[in-house]
């Protein structure tokens, strides 16, 4: 049995802008599912899947530069990118590669107060419209909300549906 993994290191790269010691937190998109309750003329009530809830991403950054703030300011339309790849070893010594992509607009940055002897922090949320998260390659999520991608770890769900509206 593999047993806990331990995050050996983790660099992201926000904008083209990288980042290796300045991202200090990492907090990627809840994938929850949005669901209706069904009943009908059944005695049981049950619930199916209508969607997906709105995906945010948090990201916790000591030294930010000017370069990578002016994501906030980005132009109506324009996404910012954002991808963290980090590298995790279990208990048995096997190591894995995560990757995470993520495309979306800054929607805030906070400022941490102003200590003396202490490093300078902003956390930056994002509102996110696609996600994809792997594991050494093989896909884990792939939310993609313009495209009409949905796949959840077991094949695109969405796929008949847009053929069936004649999108590819």
């Amino acid at each position: 049995m593999a047993g806990q993994r331990t995050r050996i290191t983790r660099r992201a790269v926000i904008n083209g802008e990288p980042l290796v010691k300045e991202l200090d937190e990492y907090t990627p998109p809840e994938i929850k599912k949005t669901m209706q309750e069904t009943r009908g003329g059944s005695f049981i009530p049950g619930e199916v899947m209508v969607g997906l809830e709105k995906m945010t991403a948090k990201f916790k950054v000591k030294g930010a530069t000017q370069a990578m703030l002016s994501a906030f300011g980005l132009a109506d339309g324009e996404m910012c990118q954002v991808n963290v790849n980090e590298s995790l070893q279990d208990e048995d010594g096997a190591k894995f590669a995560l990757e995470d992509s993520l495309t979306g607009e800054i929607t805030s940055i906070t400022e941490s107060a102003s200590k003396m002897g202490e490093l300078p922090d902003h956390e930056i949320e994002m509102a996110v419209s696609a996600y994809k998260k792997t594991e050494s390659g093989k896909t884990i999520y792939e939310i993609d909300r313009n495209a009409q991608i949905l796949n959840l770890g077991s094949g695109d769900i969405l796929a008949e549906h847009r053929r069936n509206v004649g999108l590819p």
